[in-house]
């Protein structure tokens, strides 16, 4: 390819991205959530695929509190020609292992006395087969449908910028601004691609080795996140950590063999890492007070709970 094509294509990516997040803004902004706020109810886990509450949040899910579990992406697509996964899973179509997926979950939740609500909307890689993206009005209605209410909400940080998750990201925040309590959770396994910053495992920091500095690209679009450091860290008891880990090892359909092994070490899979977002409106009062002392607020130093 010529340089005066590589510029033009560099070109024509740089307006796609800027005419999507225009789209994006006015979409928030006339976007009002169906969900209520109920202090009274549940809390709410959103998991965007059939695996990510077991991988990110095992410890509130083996937990006594109300919650209730929904995969976000649950839908099964249309039968089609098998494609490299079915391959290797000796599943005969997309849908067959969709299938698969869902049932190992459902086993997998059934471990910490859960059951999962499936929301029949298609994951992003199903999304071809439908005619249009999963707009936040739609994935609140879906939800909506089947639960009405929370007292707070569970969504993926987004690290590793899947697009689901970054989906259900957009959504927890909207649910912010109309005042509903929201918590991030790191998705695994892309938050320990390398490794957990010192900060959360507890060891001496590695040298050449920033893993806040890979992180913070993917935070960068949630401001209500003030800072990084100011996670609450849950370290897994040796028992539970067992427990969690034989639950990954069963959802062959969902994860790859490479990431069960990499998942299967304790050092990775015995920490969760989760941030409560603050309001906007304690957001804008932050950067007030930034700009009225010309620099920004110091980071407390996250440390593993005991």
């Amino acid at each position: 390819m010529s340089r005066r094509l590589r510029r033009l294509s560099a070109v024509s990516r740089d307006l796609y991205r800027r005419a999507r997040g225009h789209a994006e803004v006015r979409e928030e902004d006339r976007f009002q959530p169906r969900l209520r706020l109920d202090a009274e109810a549940p809390e709410l886990m959103l998991s965007p695929h059939w695996d990510d509450s077991v991988l990110d949040c095992w410890s509130l899910l083996v937990s006594e509190r109300e919650l209730n579990v929904v995969n976000v992406f649950g839908g099964i697509p249309q039968r089609t020609d098998a494609g490299p996964w079915e391959a290797v899973l000796g599943a005969s179509d997309p849908a067959e292992r969709a299938r698969g997926r869902m049932a190992e979950d459902t086993a997998a939740l059934a471990r910490t006395g859960r059951t999962p609500l499936n929301l029949p909307l298609l994951g992003s890689g199903y999304r071809h087969q439908a005619p249009h993206h999963v707009s936040l009005d739609e994935l609140d209605r879906a939800l909506a449908t089947e639960v009405p209410s929370a007292s707070r909400v569970y969504v993926p940080a987004g690290i590793g910028a899947h697009r689901d998750h970054r989906l259900t990201r957009r959504y927890g925040r909207m649910l912010l601004r109309y005042g509903m309590p929201v918590t991030l959770y790191a998705d695994l396994p892309y938050c320990v691609l390398h490794g957990w910053p010192s900060w959360v495992d507890g060891r001496e920091p590695a040298p050449n080795r920033d893993v806040d500095a890979y992180w913070q690209p993917f935070l960068a679009g949630v401001p209500e996140l003030v800072s990084l450091r100011s996670a609450e860290v849950e370290r897994l008891d040796e028992r539970m950590a067992k427990a969690k880990c034989e639950a990954i090892e069963s959802y062959e359909n969902s994860l790859s063999y490479g990431f069960r092994r990499m998942l299967a070490d304790p050092t990775l899979h015995s920490f969760e890492v989760r941030w409560q977002l603050d309001s906007p409106a304690v957001h804008v009062a932050q950067e007030t007070a930034r700009s009225a002392v010309g620099g920004r607020l110091s980071e407390p130093s996250g440390r593993p709970a005991a």
